[in-house]
């Protein structure tokens, strides 16, 4: 049998080429595969609790109604971990349950704090016994000993304190200009309602009355409150062209 006679060409050049790119791939392919062991080892011993351990929390913005000792202890069984492990929103969701918290930030502070933003809802009037109402119209209820005094006073169905906000804004600011402060509105299941006044006097509206029936009253409440020298007890503007007016009956003299 005749033998193929072996060629003495040397190898195509672009193969010594492939071969190098081969080693090159290999080479950083298996300092990726160091690295990121390295890094997931570092990731691991960063997340471990005794890795930079929180040594202090600081609180700011300005507290009127939140007991900070009270905050500090809501806080504490959730401030637990290292720097990177600590579980910011446990944190805040803590912080959350406290009725007078409107709104709350947590950030870490290198190395060793975590610092905490609080700020604090506003009450604009009081709901119903128990309830508050913030700017927003949002109702919360804070314990009882914190509720604020001097609030205007609301009171009506659920979800109804901001239509009442809204009437309490516009009737107060126009009776004022006849002598009235108004302090409170409330509303009943039918939704008539009816305007609370500081001398204990009420002015009663239907469930569709409105702007125009207040404005006869403006109209006419000089001359009613000159009428007699009795408080007024009730105005009901509930009638379609008139005004009904009762008095406190006059003291009784006895000898």
């Amino acid at each position: 049998m005749a033998r193929r006679k072996q060629s003495g060409r040397p190898a195509p050049w672009w193969q010594g080429l492939r071969l190098r790119r081969t080693l090159r791939l290999l080479f950083w392919g298996g300092v990726l595969v160091v690295s990121a062991g390295a890094i997931a080892a570092g990731v691991d011993r960063a997340m471990q609790p005794d890795t930079l351990p929180i040594r202090s929390v600081l609180i700011e913005g300005e507290l009127r109604h939140i007991d900070r000792g009270e905050l500090e202890e809501v806080l504490a069984p959730h401030v637990t971990g290292g720097f990177f492990s600590v579980d910011i929103g446990a944190v805040e969701r803590a912080a959350m349950e406290l009725p007078w918290v409107y709104g709350i930030s947590v950030r870490r502070q290198w190395p060793d704090t975590l610092i905490v933003g609080v700020t604090e809802q506003v009450p604009v009037a009081r709901w119903g016994d128990s309830g508050l109402v913030n700017r927003f119209g949002d109702v919360f209820e804070p314990s009882p000993q914190t509720l604020p005094q001097g609030l205007p006073e609301l009171a009506g169905g659920a979800g109804r304190q901001r239509t009442l906000m809204r009437r309490y804004l516009s009737v107060q600011a126009r009776l004022a200009d006849v002598g009235l402060e108004v302090t409170g509105v409330r509303e009943d299941a039918r939704q008539a309602w009816r305007i609370e006044l500081a001398d204990g006097a009420r002015i009663l509206m239907g469930r569709d009355t409105g702007a125009d029936h207040l404005e006869r009253l403006l109209r006419v409440y000089p001359r009613v409150a000159a009428h007699r020298d009795e408080a007024i007890r009730t105005m009901d503007l509930r009638y379609t062209n008139g005004i009904a007016v009762a008095w406190d009956e006059p003291a009784r003299v006895t000898h």
